[in-house]
């Protein structure tokens, strides 16, 4: 009933403002399925480039850094050379002399923690490296790396990523796995070089290396953990809208408001005057419609006047009868 007392004009524009909402939620939801590609992509590039970067580092047995280490991480191994000698690459020629320099040996394991550091929630994401079987623990997973460990493992032939929301932070988790170059520190006992083990066992412990060894070739050793913390969908949403949006909508619904007027509202006005007049013997009324035929016709409101056009004709013939027989 409560429709019954709205004009059309008012129905007509209650729809439009429903299917504007629909299309508003709509493109949200398509703009937060975009957004979400578009973490995942940047979680994947930087998850990759880490893994080239450990690639390399694995490649060359680790990074040795001269006379400098990070304290609080440290290094894997020292190496000190009295009158070590700097010479140029493609010629050979010394370029330097020095009576005592130290090398410090970082695995590919404390290189990438190295990195890890450096990056910030400030910049808008972070990432680390983690392992249900940690060595150092500083590499213990939390509870939603745990999780994304377990998924990997489920799915890590078809699938080596994991990603969800948590809280208002992205995360994406990306598999690593064991390659020929990681076993000289995570491989059998006989494949560790006594060095590299014995300075394991002095850094993390023995308990701590025995929990991170054994591990073969293609195994999953871990995950690198991307976080990143965007901004809000709707806040992203109202930086996309400027004032040409504003004007396009506002121009939508003055041309939807001029074509329900022009072509619903005062036609449906002019019909039900005549059908009024008609009903009290006014048979004069012109309709705006004779000579149109029904057949040539679609809109359903001119077709309408059409018949009403024709109930008044077969009033008036009716009535001059009448009169005739009087």
């Amino acid at each position: 009933m409560l429709t019954k007392n709205l004009s059309i004009t008012q129905k007509v524009f209650i729809v439009f403002a429903v299917v504007v909402l629909l299309a508003t939620f709509s493109f949200i939801h398509l703009l937060q399925k975009t957004y979400e590609t578009a973490l995942v992509a940047q979680g994947r590039s930087i998850a990759q480039q880490i893994l080239i970067f450990r690639k390399w580092a694995a490649g060359f047995g680790g990074v040795w850094t001269k006379d400098k280490f990070t304290p609080g991480i440290g290094y894997l191994m020292e190496v000190t050379a009295n009158n070590a000698t700097a010479k140029a690459y493609s010629t050979g020629e010394v370029l330097s002399n020095f009576d005592e320099i130290h090398f410090y040996l970082h695995n590919p394991a404390l290189a990438t923690r190295e990195l890890s550091n450096l990056s910030s929630l400030s910049y808008g994401w972070s990432f680390k490296v983690v392992s249900d079987r940690y060595m150092a623990k500083e590499d213990k997973p939390d509870k939603w790396e745990e999780v994304a460990i377990k998924k990997i493992k489920k799915t890590a032939k078809t699938k080596d990523e994991f990603w969800s929301w948590d809280g208002d932070k992205f995360r994406f988790a990306k598999a690593i796995f064991v390659k020929r170059a990681c076993l000289k520190c995570h491989g059998t006992r006989d494949q560790i070089p006594d060095s590299i083990y014995k300075a394991l066992v002095a850094k993390y412990g023995e308990t701590a290396v025995q929990r991170a060894i054994n591990y073969k070739e293609g195994d999953l050793r871990g995950i690198i953990s991307v976080t990143i913390i965007p901004p809000g969908v709707l806040a992203t949403a109202v930086k996309l809208i400027d004032i040409w949006n504003i004007g396009a909508l506002l121009l939508a619904v003055l041309i939807f408001w001029f074509f329900t007027k022009k072509e619903i509202t005062e036609p449906i006005e002019r019909l039900t005057k005549a059908a009024h007049d008609i009903s009290l013997g006014k048979l004069d009324v012109d309709l705006g419609v004779r000579g149109l035929k029904e057949e040539s016709i679609k809109d359903e409101i001119t077709k309408l006047a059409i018949a009403i056009d024709r109930l008044r004709a077969s009033i008036q013939i009716a009535m001059d009868r009448l009169r005739k027989k009087k």
